[in-house]
This record gives C-alpha cells, structure tokens and sequence, in this order.
C-alpha cells in the first residue's frame, strides 16, 4: 500500500495546530481557575481591624496570560493589592515613613514599633485545591485535539 507523504504531513500540521490551540486554551482557562479559587479563598477583612474594605484582596487577584507560543505557554495569577504576599505568607510589619506604626484597632489607637501578622494562606491553598480540576482539563482538551475535534 502507497503512503501519501504529502497528505501525512498535512495531517501532521493539522494535528500540530490544534495541539497547539489546545494547549494555549488549557494555559488561559487553569489560570481563570486558580484566580477563581484564590478569589474564595482569600481572607476578608474584619471591621473595624482593617484598613481595606473587606473583599479587596480577593478583588484585586488579576491573571496576566497567557503568553508564549511554539507549545510553551505561561502566565501569573494573584493580587495587585500591595499586602497581597504579606497575607499569604505573614511575617513583621514595620513602620516605613514615620518611626512608629499608628491604627485603630476595634476603636482603640495603637501605637506601636512593629506588628505581626499570622500568615493566612490563600494562593498556596488555591493551587492544590484546583490540581485535579487542572489535569482533567489537561486530559479531556488535548485528547480532543488529537481526536480532531
């Protein structure tokens, strides 16, 4: 039986481009997921122990992505907000311009040389919590992209 080289590498290049589309919907659509689950993860302000209206960290968790191309595809999903990291990782809160930190805490000024802030993790939580989601993507788009659909 005669093989058409021609027709192969037709079919190849077809099969190459809708890897290749599949693969940048995949990227676009895990990083939507991961911003939705960081989003209902992120933790809210208390009134009258917060500076932010609650719900702004969740608010400002942004996706830029995806870019890439040649089947190599990246992008990054988290906050805008300047307190975003500290949030998720905690640590010591130091004063910056003046020599002290001042706030109001439950109606009561505090004054202080340092806070600490318990981490709350949010994005970690995120990221494992969206892994099954991520590889069923993975498995269903690229197998309908080699089917040809």
């Amino acid at each position: 039986m005669p093989v058409d080289v021609a027709a192969t590498i037709l079919g190849l290049d077809a099969l190459g481009a809708r890897v290749e589309k599949a693969t940048e919907q995949i990227v676009k659509d895990t990083l939507h997921l991961l911003q939705l689950a960081a989003a209902a993860k992120a933790p809210k302000g208390v009134p009258g122990n917060s500076t932010n209206p609650s719900g702004d960290l969740a608010r400002s968790i942004d996706v830029e992505g995806p870019r890439g191309g040649s089947g190599v595809y990246s992008g990054q999903v988290g906050p805008t907000v300047i307190y975003g990291r500290q949030r998720e990782l905690g640590g010591p809160i130091y004063p910056q311009v003046a020599s002290m930190l001042a706030f109001v805490k439950f109606g009561e000024l505090i004054i202080t040389s340092r806070v600490y802030q318990a981490p709350e993790p949010y994005m970690k939580p995120a990221y494992e919590e969206s892994r099954a989601a991520v590889r069923t993507l993975v498995i269903s788009d690229l197998s309908a992209a080699i089917e040809g659909g």
